[in-house]
Formats: structure tokens, sequence, C-alpha cells
């Protein structure tokens, strides 16, 4: 199961709230490697909590079952389209 992104960078335009991000933060909570077209310049290379399928792997497996984690996930980007896109 994977998470399934439409890259409308609305995560990486507000990451200025992240701890684990604060060395990719502009300035103004937009991440530094997000593209015009908001795709991850480092996306390869991207930190942990950038990658949903890896935080789940690392940190959450022995927790929840991957299902539940990935409808979190998706719960979360709506959330934050919700708030974003108000606006």
């Amino acid at each position: 199961m994977t998470f399934e992104c439409d890259k409308c960078g609305i995560c990486c335009q507000h990451i200025d709230s992240i701890p684990q991000l604060k060395e990719f933060d502009s300035g103004n909570g937009r991440c530094i490697y997000l593209s015009e077209n908001n795709l991850c310049e480092i996306y390869l290379d991207r930190p942990e909590i950038c990658n949903v399928e890896k935080m789940y792997e690392l940190y959450f497996k022995g927790e929840i079952s991957e299902e539940e984690y990935i409808c979190q996930n998706k719960m979360g980007c709506s959330k934050l389209k919700t708030k974003y896109l108000r606006n």
C-alpha cells in the first residue's frame, strides 16, 4: 500500500511548524527544495519525515496497520488542503 500524492505542494509550502524540517525552510514556510511546478528537487534523498512509507517502516509499523497509517496521512493531507485552499 502506498500514499498517493497528487503533488499539490501544500505540505511543502507550510513546513515552518515541523522542527525536523527547520533547515529546509526558506524563511516563509516553503521548502527550499520545492520547485515551481510543486516537485521535490531532492525527492530520492528527501528527509525521512517527507517519506510516508519510510516513516511507517521506521516508526509506526509496530503500532498501527499500514492501511490505518496511510488513511491517517490522507486525512492530514485533506485537512491541509481544506485549511490552505480556502484562503
